[in-house]
């Protein structure tokens, strides 16, 4: 029987680590170990002494009622991602623009075939557009999808739909997936003219005219302004 090359088992232990790091979700925060096996399909005693490296790292926390969920150290490495790619002064730029429409605002990264919120400032309206930093959300749906895609894997399409959003520099989704909702989204784009991300204006229809469609249009094209990265 052929030995296995030390790398190679290196290798598959860190990839059944990402795996379970991966399984965790907005929706499902904690988990008891007899889900993580059934989830991902390795053994108890494998997933369980994967679980407890992760733990020493810090990727993983052990809670009081035995279950599990991420640790602080993703939280570290978030920050530092957020510094190196200049990412930090988009928070301020998303608190405003909550603070001027008294809707909620939102940055919006891609990550494969989703689209990550990396920032988030909820209107302080009781009636408002919910979801959380860090939910991710299907790609190819939503103001923020639609314009990512345009902006980004779509960027060459000569015409058509995401051409469209091109040539307007912005997304509008009304009554799409949710009748109750507005979403008005434009791009970040880096001065090499490089897709960052997505920013977004959100909240009921009720709220929403032509007249304020325009004003969310100025508004976010004023804050993009001031965020400049290489």
């Amino acid at each position: 029987m052929t030995a296995i090359n030390p790398i190679e088992k290196k290798v598959t232990a860190i990839e059944k680590s990402l795996i379970i790091l991966s399984i965790f979700s907005m929706e499902k925060p904690s988990l008891s170990l007899k889900e993580i096996c059934d989830q991902v399909g390795f053994n108890a005693s494998t997933t369980y002494r994967i679980l407890h490296t992760l733990s020493e790292y810090g990727y993983i926390i052990r809670t009081a009622d035995k279950n599990y969920c991420i640790g602080t150290t993703p939280l570290s490495l978030s920050a530092i991602y957020q510094k190196t790619n200049q990412l930090t002064q988009i928070s301020p730029v998303v608190d405003h623009i909550r603070d001027m429409s008294n809707e909620t605002s939102s940055f919006f990264i891609q990550q494969d075939n989703d689209r990550i919120c990396l920032y988030r400032a909820h209107s302080r309206d009781m009636i408002r557009h919910n979801i959380d930093v860090g939910t991710q959300l299907e790609l190819n749906r939503g103001a923020s999808g639609r314009v990512i895609l345009a902006y980004g894997r779509r960027l060459q399409d000569k015409a058509g739909f995401f051409k469209n959003i091109r040539d307007k520099g912005y997304y509008l989704s009304v009554n799409e997936h949710n009748a109750a909702l507005f979403a008005v989204s434009k791009p970040i784009l880096s001065e090499s003219g490089q897709l960052i991300g997505a920013l977004t204006i959100s909240g009921p229809i009720s709220r929403f005219n032509e007249e304020r469609k325009q004003f969310f249009l100025d508004l976010l094209t004023e804050q993009i302004g001031q965020v400049k990265i290489l």
